[in-house]
């Protein structure tokens, strides 16, 4: 008898434990938003059904929407419209570009391909980051890219800047005493060349990103910030992105309490 109740009770635990497995599977955590990419791609062809054109995107969907309604409307108008419409005016004004490529080129691999690459590089209460990239390939020796990044507060949907993300009148301190010596830093490890006046076009892209120009390019992360500098922006294209870190440890007074403490 006890052998039956012994076997019964593992059997119970057994079909518990499976059954909080399934339960679980699939259900996005409340606490963090999960965000799912949902590639849209569209294709052109020409009169002979060749693809001239091939453009892609990441839509972006919460998957817990319920809990985070301000992110999904804030990705839906910031990201998944922008960019449906940028690559449908990039396809209009290539076509004539990419017919006559094909009519020289009538390879199935040679078309102009204009994608949009991008990753989640972070989450939690306060921020959500993404990096990507606008691959531009239109046949030439090498392809353009673009760079941008996204910055969100999950739960009100808005759209950070640097500004937001720094301690109140930190930036020149920020700019002088972390950017410019983690580029120095980066450089000199990387062995790479830089426009000799690559620290004056530091100072100029800052002092741009505070007069409503192009936000600067930065993601937050667990240890801190990460800065991008496009392709030809502070060195030769052919170098392609330089990226740096600023973390928060030995900068804790550089950035905004907010961002430093986050609360998952």
């Amino acid at each position: 008898m006890r052998k039956i109740l012994l076997s019964l009770f593992v059997l119970i635990c057994t079909l518990g434990t499976a059954s909080v497995c399934l339960a679980d599977e699939g259900i996005p955590n409340t606490d963090l938003p999960s965000v799912l990419m949902q590639q849209q791609t569209e294709e052109f062809k020409n009169d002979k059904g060749q693809v001239c054109i091939r453009t892609e995107y990441n839509r972006l969907l919460v998957k817990n929407r319920e809990a985070f309604p301000a992110l999904a409307e804030a990705l839906e108008e910031k990201h998944n419209r922008v960019w449906k419409e940028k690559l449908a005016a990039a396809l209009e004004e290539s076509k004539p570009d990419a017919i006559e490529l094909k009519k020289n080129r009538p390879e199935d691999y040679m078309y102009f391909l204009l994608e949009e690459r991008l990753w989640q590089k972070h989450a939690d209460r306060n921020v959500i980051s993404f990096y990507g990239e606008f691959y531009q390939n239109r046949g030439g020796a090498r392809p353009d890219i673009e760079i941008y990044t996204y910055n969100f507060n999950p739960v009100t949907g808005k759209s950070y800047t640097l500004h937001d993300a720094l301690a109140p009148r930190e930036l020149a301190n920020f700019v002088q005493n972390a950017v410019k010596p983690a580029l120095q830093q980066y450089k000199e490890k990387n062995g790479l060349f830089f426009y000799d006046n690559y620290l004056t076009i530091v100072d100029e892209l800052f002092a741009k990103d505070y007069q409503g120009e192009q936000p600067l390019n930065w993601v937050w992360g667990e240890a801190g910030m990460t800065l991008y500098f496009g392709p030809d922006v502070l060195a030769p294209r052919v170098i392609g992105p330089v990226e740096i870190a600023v973390p928060v440890k030995g900068f804790e007074h550089l950035f905004n309490e907010q961002f430093k403490n986050p609360s998952r």
